[in-house]
């Protein structure tokens, strides 16, 4: 600073301390008189330094520059009483910013190439779930809840953006394979091995499948294999093929069937004899000789045609003789069959006021009256059937019993039955033709005295 007035002195004037004070108040204050406008000051006046940060203005921008090599720049205060380094900018990594605490702020914007890098395993959240989305040092992130994507929003590749497309319904649509570890299992919430899949891609279900209504099971080329009716039917579109020595079965007989590698069919029911139900045969049935005949080839084949009474043909493969076996009966013309022992089953009819039996269904009846009943013309009549009728009454007895016309008694008479309470009467029968049925009674059969 510099004044005008070399001195002032006690005898000055007003006027001229005035006048000396106006050039005072002119004077300029310069701190560096080598710097002009539009260049740097050295802060060597703000703490002790050697030029090393400037503090300039470009346009309006303030430069805070660092200009030694490497050198940080720091923003430090006091916390509490403490001091510390709010933000420092390190130099030596491209200005990385270092904060001391959180970034508070409205938008965070990064670079195009720029990212977000947390600690190995830190978290991503928000004010009430810090922890929301956690981050593993293997790149495997954890979330804490659920994971929602927009109505038919996609999760992908690099190689295949739509890999996976979750619809408005919750669909779920892979656009290409679903591969599963080695024993992996697929469940809900109650049952976590509802399905499980082997490592020789076996499939094993925990409990029932089940499918719609008329629903179908196939392949890519035949998408309707199977079909499933309303009623339980199975229906296949083409052959069933088992492996070599393959079973089939229920749960209490596993191997009720098994099929050998040769096609050989054994069956585990008893004498490997099981009933076969129906009157149609696709394939001709081999007979064994056990009956100690040599006619080993002997077979049964059905008769061209599809009435339900279609004959089953017999062959001997060695007389070539070919007899009938019809739907009701076996016969072998001008040969006799002989058997050890036959049996057939006393079937108990209904109690009814007419009472018809099915001689297509046994051969032996059996019937306790409870009150006057009629024995009415049975039907599914063959010539040549014959069998009993076995009549009780009941505790009350007094019960009368008539009988179709078919019926044909000794001496066109029908017969009386005993009436006594609880007497058997039994009636023999052959049945003629279809129209006849000869009968004989035997009244009051009971133990002798």
């Amino acid at each position: 600073m510099a004044v005008t007035a070399s001195t002032v002195n006690t005898t000055d004037t007003l006027e001229t301390l005035r006048v000396q004070f106006n050039n005072l108040n002119a004077d300029v204050i310069t701190l560096d008189s080598s710097v002009s406008a539009g260049t740097s000051v050295a802060a060597d006046n703000i703490t002790t330094g050697d030029a090393a940060v400037s503090i300039a203005t470009t346009s309006g921008n303030i430069t805070i520059d660092a200009q030694a090599s490497d050198a940080d720049i720091l923003f430090k205060g006091t916390d509490d009483a403490s001091d510390i380094t709010a933000l420092q900018l390190d130099m030596s990594d491209a200005g990385k910013a270092i904060f001391n605490g959180a970034i508070s702020a409205t938008t965070i914007t990064l670079s195009a190439d720029g990212g977000v890098i947390v600690p190995d395993d830190g978290n991503i959240g928000s004010a009430s779930s810090t922890a929301a989305m956690q981050i593993s040092s293997g790149g495997i992130v954890t979330f804490a809840d659920d994971i929602k994507i927009k109505d038919g929003g996609t999760i992908g590749s690099a190689s295949s953006a739509s890999a996976i497309t979750i619809a408005s319904t919750g669909i779920v649509t892979l656009v290409d394979d679903l591969l599963l570890k080695d024993g992996a299992t697929i469940g809900n919430a109650s049952v976590a091995d509802v399905l499980t899949l082997a490592s020789t891609g076996i499939v094993t279900f925990k409990d029932d499948i089940v499918i719609k209504d008329g629903g179908t099971i196939g392949a890519a080329s035949a998408a309707t294999a199977i079909t499933i009716a309303s009623s339980g039917i199975v229906t296949f579109v083409d052959d069933i093929i088992i492996k070599d020595a393959g079973t089939i079965g229920s749960a209490s007989d596993t191997d009720a069937i098994a099929i050998s590698s040769g096609g050989v069919v054994t069956f585990s029911a008893s004498a490997n004899s099981p009933a076969i139900s129906s009157d149609a045969f696709g394939i001709p049935i081999t007979l064994n000789s056990t009956d100690g005949s040599s006619n080993a080839g002997d077979n049964i084949v059905q008769e061209a045609g599809s009435d339900e009474n279609d004959r089953m043909l017999y062959e001997d493969a060695t007389l070539d003789d070919i007899a009938t076996m019809s739907s009701h009966g076996i016969t072998f013309t001008g040969n006799r069959i002989q058997v050890g022992a036959s049996s057939s089953d006393v079937t108990t009819l209904t109690d009814q006021a007419i009472i018809t039996p099915d001689f297509g269904a046994s051969a032996n009846f059996a019937v306790t009256l409870a009150g006057n009943r009629t024995f009415a013309n049975p039907f599914n009549l063959v010539a040549g059937q014959s069998g009993s009728i076995f009549v009780t009454q009941d505790g009350t007895g007094s019960r009368t019993l008539s009988f179709g016309a078919k019926f044909h008694f000794v001496g066109g008479t029908a017969p009386t039955m005993t009436t006594t309470a609880s007497a058997v009467d039994r009636v023999d029968y052959v049945v003629k033709s279809t129209d006849v049925i000869h009968a004989v009674v035997s009244l009051d059969v009971k133990a002798t005295s």
